[in-house]
């Protein structure tokens, strides 16, 4: 098997927590499902030599773990300082802008106390993980950011929307 059919291999198993995550209501569950599939689709870069997603991803795995037990929005000051040096050591170009812009789009999300700002910074987070996913060509990587999105307005419309009142 060659390192390419790995790689998506390992992406879209992480589709499968990508797209049950945000049916959670609960965030230690969304946040926990996220950190999972932030660390495959690690590998996954990692298996396509772009390191600083890879380096990225790693980052934003302990980035959502922090998540579920640090309240503080000031440890939010940390990843975002960490995903800046991280870009910088493996900088490669435009695809490094992309990881890290979209990183701290999704670090901003995982220290949002507001449950419908922080689904929304990860649906923009996931659009710009998208167009990197083009750029780098892996198309299960873009097929699960299509659905980890639509499984986002989904589950938002569906929380938020539909039944705001009911407690999950």
């Amino acid at each position: 098997m060659s390192l390419f059919v790995a790689s998506q291999i390992l992406v879209g198993l992480a589709a499968l927590f990508d797209i049950a995550s945000f049916q959670f209501k609960n965030r230690t569950l969304l946040l926990s499902a996220l950190s999972i599939s932030a660390l495959l689709i690690a590998a996954h870069f990692a298996l396509l030599t772009e390191w600083t997603a890879a380096c990225l991803l790693v980052i934003g795995a302990c980035r959502y773990l922090a998540g579920i037990f640090i309240s503080n929005p000031k440890i939010k000051w940390l990843f975002y300082f960490v995903t800046l040096l991280g870009t910088v050591f493996t900088f490669s170009g435009l695809t490094s802008i992309l990881s890290c812009t979209a990183s701290l789009l999704h670090t901003k999300a995982s220290f949002s106390s507001n449950d419908k700002l922080m689904r929304w910074l990860m649906v923009i987070g996931t659009g710009v993980w998208g167009v990197h996913d083009v750029i780098v060509g892996s198309p299960v990587a873009v097929l699960i950011d299509v659905l980890f999105i639509a499984s986002s307005v989904i589950g938002y419309y569906r929380i938020h929307i539909k039944s705001p009142y009911l407690e999950n």
